[in-house]
């Protein structure tokens, strides 16, 4: 059996085989354990994390298993036995029992991809309807921004589109293109009371950046949002004290929402 203290004076750090003491057996790579749905993203989080730790060669099978019975071939077996316990870890109980067998981490890969890595026209037909449904609803900008840029990205990783593959010269203006289409998607699901700054964004030329969008309505809702805690107790304290105020003035409640609008800009925001 190969020691870390081996381990550590014949490899080099950069090699895919070193395993640093904070390395160790079981621990998942992800927030939340693959179960079967949401593959893209879990994949894309698995590759980041081990290309972070310089095992990505084991998933990919590009860093290979040294000739039978040389201590570097003992060193690949003692690495890929680690990454095979962080990929198990990052899936539900269920799965990664299925894959117990396995004994490799690039065969384990190849069989979730297979699994669950095909995309069909399903998928993509969901994917769509979902991104084409979404608006702001009781979301606030941050929120709904998040939802949109989450269905975005995994449209793009999923998706066989050209943009993705393009290496001529009208990459740029096809980028350009697609930048523009999440601008009007973000700008038509909001709410009508963005509806001004909605109008301004969309008079701007050049034509604004997703990120300059998404700032200028940040922005704007600012204003809408009191630092206060304990803001609604106290419009509804304010509104009852409105209503109580006012029984036998004639006012219709429409006179009083103007009432409770200037007790908003007073400093009881509104909701």
């Amino acid at each position: 059996m190969v020691n870390s203290t081996t381990t550590s004076a014949t490899i080099d750090y950069s090699d895919p085989s070193y395993i640093s003491s904070s390395d160790v057996p079981g621990i998942s790579l992800v927030g939340v354990p693959f179960s079967g749905t949401g593959f893209g993203g879990w994949r894309r989080n698995m590759i980041v994390s081990l290309t972070a730790r310089n095992k990505i060669g084991f998933i990919d099978g590009s860093y290979a298993r040294p000739a039978e019975g040389t201590s570097r071939a003992r060193l690949w077996d003692r690495c890929n036995n680690m990454v095979i316990s962080w990929l198990t870890s990052s899936l539900s109980h269920d799965i990664a029992e299925s894959l117990q067998y396995s004994e490799t981490v690039e065969s384990i890969w190849i069989q979730l991809n297979k699994r669950y890595g095909m995309v069909s026209g399903t998928k993509l037909f969901e994917l769509k309807k979902e991104l084409a449904l979404t608006n702001q609803g009781s979301l606030d900008i941050a929120s709904y921004f998040n939802k949109l840029k989450r269905l975005w990205d995994e449209l793009h990783f999923i998706s066989t589109n050209h943009i993705n593959t393009c290496t001529c010269a009208a990459k740029a203006g096809l980028q350009q293109e697609e930048e523009k289409n999440k601008v009007y998607q973000f700008l038509m699901g909001l709410n009508e009371a963005y509806v001004r700054v909605r109008s301004n964004l969309l008079m701007v030329q050049p034509f604004p950046f997703l990120d300059y969008a998404y700032n200028m309505l940040l922005q704007d809702e600012r204003p809408f949002r009191s630092p206060n805690p304990n803001y609604k107790e106290k419009r509804v304290a304010a509104s009852a004290d409105v209503h109580n105020s006012i029984p036998d003035n004639g006012h219709s409640s429409d006179q009083v929402s103007h009432i409770l609008d200037d007790l908003s800009l007073a400093g009881l925001s509104k909701e």
